[in-house]
């Protein structure tokens, strides 16, 4: 008889209590759950707090209200259950490997695992060995995390068709759809409340009835609606925010306004038009309610520049409050009043973001969570100095953090500010998308996952870095690692170091052996950590899904093939100049590309020669600046923009752009540019 499966509690005094399922249990890990001190705490008046979420996992960021958070976790020590679009038996590239769309998530439900995977459409994994069971595309390409609904055994899945399809989620096949007015290629994954599926689409929300596939109601928001909707419970509310920057809330009894309000000092559009930081977008975003404090929180992209405003941040809620007060438009969290959109406090938190080389795309959302003496806090990336890093600038401030949503939870602290917590470091241009399971915080970073245990949290903790909420290491896991030597185990239990990169993370799982920057090449800008029922799935930057449990790690030790450990340094002869529009096809090779350049621009740690603006999806070049000796003078005197430029070296990747590092003078040649007569 198979034994049952067993849950972790977090039933210590502050956290919402589940019971136990019976045992037996495996020998703890060497970094075990300890039981944390509650934080002196009031509970907040106002409606009676929501029942705690159910343990599965079933649409985007666990819940309708897009809290990211499980009241259950996976108790440690963690072993390998299994993996999907990763490593195959000896920790190399599976054949056939791809990206996965930005944002998508895993939700599971019926034994089953369900992937949002673009073009190739929907992927349905048995749970228990990650085996394809239907892979389904209904039309478009499928960028949204899709919705499980056990009422009615569906699976609800937007297109950029425009399209809401309801699949039987057993076999795949479409029993019904719904054609929104417009298209998008945004991630915009519907929410199911109660006997509705919710979707953002063009101009409009749409309420649809899950069982008949009828609109319920529908809402014209006057500007394209670029985020997915959150529900209410308490309010009954839908939320969304547009292109415009305007947040909407609209009544669910009948689709109409309830309020609408932009409280931003910013203009919507594309934060990389401007060097002033005028313009900032939610796409790629999500409301998150808070539902005991009646706030909802909405996260803009900002400009690149605002790394360097307070370059680092303060150290001080205080100053903080008033930098943030004084030039509104660094303001990257909004948290508004869910009864009437009015701005109900200044978060203290900062942008960042999957960044680099003049671009800061949408930073992490933050996690809702709920005690069980009915406070309510959320959890985000926050910047504040000292730094955790060996230097400290506006892109060393970065940390995990606690921000209060109101003035009565810990003694001390007012709405909006923040508490340091201690955590495994990432700069501010490579933050962390966050979820959070009981007491264990997990961070998506591109090269890796962290996970913390919460240990103090009480009241003398997280008003300054030196005295910190304190935590405790789980296992981390890594993109591609091989100081351990390879095992089916995929686990390393004294720290993880990537190949081809110096930084060393705790010890945990790797996804693959020797096969350096596997994310540069599938880049997504997203990485996460789901945690449904009795499994944790964490999703990388490059779309591998890796599959934990409960259990010790345990495993075989093998030798890879000798060519598995090469692929990743493959080169070849140069082949001739080709236009730089035609780099991507020739990844590996070593070739001379050919282009004009549009920006030239230096980000403090590399020197870029970019060929389109923005450069996201082109081919770029690269100068490191452990290379910038090489040159007479700096490399961005030399090189301008409109200058003909012939570039030899090696074609890699790079944030899922192919680029080519360039170590010396002489891979750059400038080309005279004729004009015909």
């Amino acid at each position: 008889m198979a034994q049952p499966v067993a849950y972790s509690q977090d039933s210590a005094a502050g956290s919402v209590y589940l019971p136990y399922i019976a045992g037996p249990f495996p020998t703890p890990t060497r970094t075990p759950t300890v039981t944390p001190a509650p934080a002196t705490a009031t509970p907040t008046q106002g409606p009676p707090p929501p029942p705690a979420g159910p343990s599965e996992w079933t649409q985007h960021a666990h819940d309708a209200q897009h809290t990211s958070y499980n009241p259950i976790s996976v108790p440690t020590p963690w072993r390998w259950k299994w993996a999907w679009n990763g490593p195959n038996a000896t920790g190399g590239i599976v054949a056939g490997k791809f990206g996965l769309p930005r944002n998508s998530q895993p939700v599971t439900g019926g034994g089953r695992v369900y992937i949002a995977a673009g073009s190739r459409g929907v992927y349905a994994l048995d749970n228990a060995n990650g085996a394809v069971v239907w892979n389904k595309n209904p039309g478009g390409n499928i960028n949204s995390t899709p919705a499980y609904d056990a009422d009615t055994g569906a699976l609800f899945v937007v297109s950029s068709n425009g399209a809401l399809y309801k699949l039987n989620a057993a076999t795949g096949a479409t029993s019904a759809n719904f054609a929104g007015a417009g298209a998008s290629a945004l991630p915009l994954p519907p929410a199911i409340a109660g006997d509705r599926v919710f979707f953002s689409m063009g101009d409009n929300v749409y309420a649809i009835n899950k069982n008949t596939m009828k609109q319920v109601w529908s809402y014209n928001a006057g500007s394209p609606v670029d985020t997915p909707p959150a529900y209410s419970t308490t309010r009954d509310f839908v939320v969304v925010a547009s292109r415009d920057l305007y947040v909407h809330a609209i009544r669910n009894s009948n689709g109409a306004q309830a309020w609408r309000t932009k409280t931003t000092v910013l203009e919507g559009g594309d934060s990389r038009s401007s060097a002033t930081n005028d313009f900032a977008q939610v796409s790629r975003g999500w409301p998150v309610v808070a539902e005991q404090n009646g706030v909802v929180l909405v996260k803009l992209e900002l400009d690149w520049g605002t790394l360097w405003t307070w370059s680092p941040w303060p150290s001080t809620n205080g100053a903080m409050r008033s930098n943030l007060t004084n030039k509104a438009e660094e303001q990257a969290l909004l948290a508004l009043d869910l009864d009437d959109g009015a701005s109900a406090f200044i978060p203290n938190v900062g942008h960042g973001g999957f960044g680099d080389g003049n671009y800061m795309p949408m930073g992490p959302m933050p996690v809702v969570k709920r005690y069980n003496d009915g406070s309510e806090v959320a959890y985000v990336v926050m910047r504040g100095s000292p730094c955790l890093g060996s230097t400290c600038d506006g892109r060393w401030d970065s940390r995990l953090g606690e921000l209060l949503l109101n003035n009565n939870t810990v003694s001390g602290f007012s709405a909006g500010q923040v508490r340091f917590i201690d955590n495994t470091f990432f700069p501010t241009d490579e933050q962390a998308y966050l979820s959070m399971a009981g007491d264990q915080l997990l961070g998506g970073h591109w090269m890796f996952g962290l996970a913390h245990q919460i240990l103090d949290r009480s009241a003398s903790r997280g008003g300054s870095a030196g005295s910190p909420i304190t935590t405790a290491n789980l296992p981390h896991i890594i993109a591609s690692a091989s100081n351990c030597g390879f095992s089916t185990s995929h686990y390393c239990q004294d720290g993880l170091t990537q190949d081809g990169d110096s930084r060393t993370i705790p010890g945990g799982f790797y996804i693959y052996y020797k096969q350096g920057a596997v994310y540069d090449r599938y880049w997504s800008e997203y990485a996460g950590w789901v945690v449904s029922n009795d499994t944790l799935y964490f999703v990388s930057t490059d779309g591998a899904v890796v599959a934990l449990e409960n259990g010790q790690p345990s495993g075989m030790a093998l030798q890879p093939p000798a060519e598995q450990a090469a692929t990743a340094n493959l080169s070849y002869v140069n082949e001739g100049a080709i236009d730089y529009t035609a780099a991507r096809d020739f990844a590996g090779h070593t070739m001379t590309v050919e282009g004009e350049l549009h920006e030239v621009f230096n980000n403090g740690k590399a020197i870029y020669l970019t060929f389109k603006t923005p450069h996201q999806g082109a081919f770029l070049v690269r100068i490191l600046k452990a290379n910038w000796a090489q040159f007479d003078r700096l490399p961005e005197t030399i090189y301008t923009a409109g200058q003909r430029v012939q570039v030899t070296g090696l074609i890699e990747w790079y944030q899922g752009d192919p680029v080519i590092y360039v170590n010396h003078p002489d891979q750059i040649r400038l080309v005279e540019m004729t004009t015909g007569g």
